[in-house]
């Protein structure tokens, strides 16, 4: 069972950005979304290029967990039990598949999205941006991401409204190229930038 968040999907920039808040649909045309189901995703050892979307895992005495406790445990106890059985879908294809769990990089978490919950096509999520206005003087904060399990996988920062457009463009593309998870930029700050040309 993936968790289901109210946001959406944009494109940008070769990227698939999870968009939230209320101001979200004003960032980008969305792909899909509200609501968007988010899954954990382990990259594959033998395929590099390949995620498992886990739904079952099946430890070494035969104890099962369903998603979303099996999220969890691969968390938790997974490199522990490196015989146990994970089951779930391919990403890219939405394949089902079984494997070991030592066949997972369990170090690389990734999150996928799709607009349903039980098929895909699932989208590697890079960003999560919550779209929101708030008085204080940051136009881009750091904030906790909106599934805290997936905190690993995906950085998450509050953007402004009033730095959308090409500011706003910049901001992601840095932070996409970055993968930096501590940007706080103040409206003044901003500024600054602008009149010193970037």
């Amino acid at each position: 069972m993936p968790f289901q968040f109210s946001a959406f999907v944009i494109a940008f920039s070769q990227h698939y950005l999870l968009v939230h808040g209320p101001e979200a649909k004003a960032l980008g045309e969305p792909l899909f979304g509200d609501p968007v189901y988010l899954r954990p995703g382990y990259r594959l050892w033998d395929a590099p290029q390949q995620y498992l979307l886990p739904h079952t895992v099946v430890d070494d005495i035969g104890q099962q967990f369903d998603a979303p406790g099996c999220y969890e445990w691969l968390e938790t106890r997974g490199d522990m039990f490196p015989r146990s059985d994970a089951l779930g879908v391919l990403a890219a294809s939405g394949e089902p598949r079984s494997v070991f769990l030592k066949e997972l990089d369990l170090a690389d978490l990734a999150a996928f999205a799709s607009p349903s919950s039980a098929e895909g096509p699932f989208v590697y999520v890079s960003l999560a941006i919550e779209a929101r206005a708030v008085p204080d003087q940051y136009a881009l904060l750091p904030t906790p991401p909106p599934i805290p399990l997936l905190d690993r996988a995906l950085p998450s920062y509050r953007l402004a409204p009033g730095v959308f457009g090409a500011v706003g463009a910049a901001l992601l593309t840095q932070l996409l190229a970055s993968r930096r998870r501590d940007w706080r930029l103040t409206y003044d700050q901003i500024d600054d930038l602008l009149a010193d040309g970037g």
